[in-house]
């Protein structure tokens, strides 16, 4: 598969395929539909991707930096060693139904992405790099942030009920901004906790 096939206009539609080594950089992606492929290797960076639905997929070792997800639908889609640094998901259409389940970041550059309001619960964001990214009002009960580095990252009304942050570290978590009831933490990072908290430790 060429760079042409992918960037035809008026998209196509691709079922089980493999895309290794193809350099998709800054190039025009719009209501292309990919069902259950694997990217491998492949260069994204600055592509925009509109109106494009991405179901069941897996990128390994891309790079998908400042990519534009515009009115795209990433359903069970999962994300391997990559780098994402950039990426505003908020433009990505989050209201269909995602029948299998919310994106899997593993092992992924996430700096300065935006998440601000996804509804994302049960998202995956397990030994990621999530310096300065945005996750106010985010729900995201029940994910996975074991792990990942989360200096300077956002959060305030965010649902992080349920979720896993054990491991995690450099984080800044106010309890009484955010939602955080069954959320697991470890020490000594949730010691960062307390310091939001009117109290005194001796």
């Amino acid at each position: 598969m060429t760079r042409e096939d992918i960037t035809a206009p008026g998209g196509g539609e691709f079922s089980e395929r493999t895309l290794e080594g193809l350099d998709l950089k800054g190039a025009e992606v719009s209501s292309a539909s990919f069902y259950a492929c694997v990217f491998r290797r492949c260069d994204l960076t600055g592509a925009s991707l509109r109106f494009c639905r991405f179901r069941d997929c897996r990128f390994e070792s891309c790079n998908l930096t400042l990519a534009g997800t515009g009115a795209s639908v990433f359903d069970g889609v999962e994300f391997r060693d990559s780098k994402l640094a950039g990426v505003n998901w908020t433009e990505a259409d989050w209201k269909k139904p995602r029948l299998s389940g919310p994106p899997a970041f593993r092992n992924c550059v996430l700096t300065d992405c935006s998440f601000l309001g996804l509804e994302l619960g049960g998202a995956v964001f397990r030994d990621c790099l999530a310096r300065e990214a945005d996750f106010r009002e985010a729900g995201l009960a029940g994910a996975d942030f074991s792990g990942t580095d989360l200096s300077g990252a956002l959060f305030g009304g965010t649902d992080l009920r349920r979720a896993d942050l054990s491991g995690a570290r450099n984080y800044a978590v106010n309890p009484a901004e955010n939602r955080v009831k069954g959320a697991r933490f470890s020490l000594p990072e949730a010691m960062s906790l307390l310091h939001c908290l009117d109290i005194k430790l001796v």
